[in-house]
């Protein structure tokens, strides 16, 4: 994810992104780890249509996939909601970071 946040420096970066073509972009993306799709997804509004999709489900399987050992997907969450719960930073609970000194 190092280049992608060398692109967050350089206006309309992410923008020229989303004109590939879905299958590229899909192609790429499974091979992220769940935790670069979830920050990815969280960086523009069009990014995170694309991700949120069922379209996208296939990639969010993919890259929960490439995580050695992670059980598979509950049954009553989806792929982006799981890769949200294991690898997010962030309590569900009390919703308090789990990594940082912030109270």
């Amino acid at each position: 994810m190092d280049k992608l946040r060398d692109l967050e420096s350089i206006p309309g970066s992410f923008e020229k992104l989303t004109d590939m073509p879905l299958e590229l972009l899909f192609e790429v993306f499974e091979h992220l780890h769940p935790t670069d799709l979830l920050n990815l997804s969280r960086t523009t509004k069009t990014l995170r249509s694309i991700l949120m999709k069922r379209s996208a489900r296939s990639v969010w399987r993919s890259a929960i996939a490439n995580v050695p050992g992670l059980p598979a997907c509950p049954m009553d969450l989806d792929e982006p909601q799981y890769a949200n719960l294991a690898f997010d930073d962030c309590c569900h609970v009390s919703l308090r970071f789990l990594n940082s000194n912030v109270a």
